[in-house]
């Protein structure tokens, strides 16, 4: 129970990789604001922490409007307590399109949802790190940051600007108690991996049959184990890690140097 005490506040956490990540810091001891634009799946979490005898709170909100994103912070911590963990996770996958056939909206409301919404809450949390003398901000990008994938540009450049965030944030709190740090995940068994499946193959093209073969060999990352890389993050305190990124396959590490 590391985490016994602080407050941590999940993004996207109605399904997939957000609610692993919460139930994994509830069972570290964390309180847990859970945080999403549709109640019911928030509800879902929720009743998963507290049979387990954790404590959370549903923050629901959009926090891609930076006044939603203020409301939540402020709601968790009159709630539960200053938010001491951010978990950056909800994305949206925007068009599946290529570029110039991306309709505006789309495009910005991707970019709204998976860049603009963690800044937005990095703002608010950061005067409440400060004030605790302790920090963690997870945000969750892809490997996609640095690989091209046609017809999902709007997706590639916004995790790919989240990565250069993260390392920008870095150093710009290289001397205060906070550290920062990218999660690349893989590709996951989720929701939004069965979205992205669900496209037709005029849609999707070729890529749609190399995502089908990962599921039927097994290949997709089950993400109650990355949620355990999220919540051995979220317990160190080491300034080296800041701006650094981290994979699953440094999970095993970062258990040794816990112990």
């Amino acid at each position: 129970m590391t985490l016994h005490g602080e407050t941590a506040l999940v993004t996207g956490a109605g399904r997939g990789l957000g609610r692993a990540s919460a139930l994994s810091l509830s069972r570290s001891g964390a309180k847990v604001a859970l945080n999403g634009r549709t109640r019911p799946p928030l509800e879902e979490t929720a009743r998963e922490i507290e049979a387990a005898g954790g404590q959370c709170l549903i923050a629901e909100g959009d926090i891609s409007d930076p006044q939603q994103a203020a409301a939540v912070v402020q709601r968790t911590t009159e709630a539960l307590s200053p938010v001491a963990i951010l978990v950056n996770n909800a994305a949206t996958i925007g068009p599946a399109k290529f570029t110039e056939d991306a309709d505006p909206d789309s495009w910005a409301e991707t970019l709204a949802v998976n860049l603009n919404g963690p800044q937005a809450l990095c703002r608010e949390v950061l005067p409440l790190m400060r004030q605790q003398e302790r920090g963690r901000i997870l945000n969750v990008i892809s490997g996609l940051a640095w690989v091209a994938f046609p017809r999902f540009s709007a997706y590639c450049t916004s995790k790919a600007a989240l990565w250069q965030m993260t390392r920008c944030l870095s150093e710009e709190l290289r001397d205060e108690p906070v550290q920062v740090v990218a999660l690349d995940p893989g590709v996951m068994d989720t929701g939004m991996q069965e979205d992205i499946r669900s496209l037709d193959s005029q849609q999707l093209g070729p890529v749609r049959d190399q995502f089908l073969q990962m599921r039927d060999q097994g290949l997709l990352r089950d993400p109650g184990e990355v949620a355990e890389l999220v919540a051995a993050l979220a317990e160190r305190e080491e300034e080296k890690d800041s701006g650094a990124t981290f994979s699953l396959r440094d999970l095993d590490n970062l258990r040794s140097a816990g112990r």
